[in-house]
């Protein structure tokens, strides 16, 4: 059999993501649907931590997502769910106003996914995507990240690529905006672990080499204030949003 795709990873540990990753502020949701949508598709849903930002907003929500037991999850918080992908949207020409990606563009064949999904938008729809992540600019996390990625060199390239470029190369989008929405993830002190199984670059390395990083992580984060509220863990995340309109 061979080695699971990284992107699939994330199903193994579908409890610990849905337990310790952080929710998308619904200001996000709002940035990224225009008023008047009906119908919004997104993609790569995981267990529905964006999904549920969405669905505050009045559309219907359809989340599409490839690995059945993040589907579980997603469908037990009583969302609507179906199998697919990006490459492979299960939705008719033109059923969509907005088509979004929360922190799995990355993730996508894009030479596939980009016309599948300017196939399924509407003319002027939107496609919006971004990135739910820990914010780097605060000193404690920028130690936590290297803490993390000193233990798998190769990533998903995601921070440094150009993505109003990659979205916009192959003439089906245009007017690509892009916004930072700043935030706070406060979780239990045990719940720490499971933040970070819920990654693809730890969930994928061997246990005899991520319980050292777990470690390093736990011993960073107990003797740092700034990433603390009492009790609990507050890690200071931001998301990295874009928006784009189908030509």
């Amino acid at each position: 059999m061979g080695e699971t795709p990284r992107r699939l990873t994330f199903g193994a540990h579908a409890d610990a993501y849905e337990r310790a990753r952080p929710e998308w502020p619904v200001e996000v949701a709002r940035w990224f649907v225009p008023d008047g949508a009906r119908l919004v598709v997104e993609l790569g849903a995981g267990t529905g931590k964006l999904t549920r930002a969405l669905s505050e907003l009045g559309a219907r929500v359809a989340a599409v997502e490839p690995d059945p037991r993040m589907l579980a999850v997603l469908r037990e918080g009583g969302l609507e769910g179906m199998p697919g992908s990006a490459e492979e949207i299960p939705f008719a020409d033109g059923e969509a106003d907005v088509v979004v990606a929360g922190s799995c563009i990355h993730w996508f064949d894009l030479e596939q996914a980009l016309p599948e999904i300017h196939r399924v938008l509407r003319p002027g729809g939107r496609f919006a995507f971004g990135w739910n992540h820990r914010d780097a600019r605060e000193p404690g996390v920028e130690r936590m990240q290297e803490l993390i990625y000193g233990a798998r060199t190769e990533g998903t390239g995601w921070r440094s690529s150009d993505w109003p470029a990659k979205v916009t190369r192959g003439g089906l989008f245009a007017d690509v905006e892009h916004e930072l929405f700043p935030h706070v993830h406060e979780l239990p002190r045990e719940a720490l672990d499971d933040h970070l199984l819920s990654y693809a670059t730890l969930a994928s390395l061997p246990e005899e080499e991520r319980r050292p990083v777990f470690d390093a992580v736990a011993e960073l984060v107990d003797g740092d204030p700034s990433l603390r509220r009492g009790d609990r863990i507050a890690l200071p995340f931001v998301v990295t949003g874009y928006r784009a309109v189908r030509v």
